[in-house]
């Protein structure tokens, strides 16, 4: 098993980062992170749905929020731009495989025609000097490892 790496923390001290999905599961831990990393996290997200949620465990007075849907091109390109990050952080999804067959059209439009807006807001934000796009693993041939799949393994999900 991988050893963990700690981020640098100069690296991120100051840097303005932009989250979509910050208040799902795995966006309420990187938004914790980052503010433990010094860095400067504005959030562009869907309401937390009902029941429990760690966001609104995390989520204090002085967060920074923008909720809305990536699937509204001008409404994320606006809050993009007015954020003005250096680095965008993308993990908005709808990630659930039930909800998927139950709703195929959101599905997609949400994962491919909102991914497409996140990146035009990206083409449209000249503050932007980097972006990372966190996808599902699931799309990839399983092989049941323990380490992480990637970009170059065999599809097959």
């Amino acid at each position: 098993m991988a050893a963990l790496v700690m981020p640098d923390r100069s690296f991120w001290a100051g840097k303005r980062v932009f989250v979509t999905g910050q208040t799902g599961f795995k966006g309420a831990w990187l938004w914790l992170w980052l503010l433990r990393l010094g860095a400067i996290p504005v959030g562009f997200a869907l309401e937390p749905e009902s029941g429990p949620s760690l966001w609104r465990e995390v989520a204090g007075d002085d967060t920074v929020v923008g909720i809305g849907d990536i699937r509204e091109i001008g409404t994320i390109s606006r809050r993009m731009q007015e954020a003005r990050p250096d680095i965008v952080l993308h993990l908005a999804a709808q990630a659930l495989v039930r909800r998927s067959y139950d709703k195929p059209f959101e599905t997609m439009s949400t994962n491919v025609i909102g991914t497409m807006n996140v990146l035009e807001a990206v083409r449209q934000t000249s503050s932007v000097k980097a972006v990372v796009s966190v996808t599902t693993d699931k799309v990839y041939l399983n092989r049941e490892w323990v380490w992480p799949y990637r970009e170059d393994d065999s599809l097959g999900g």
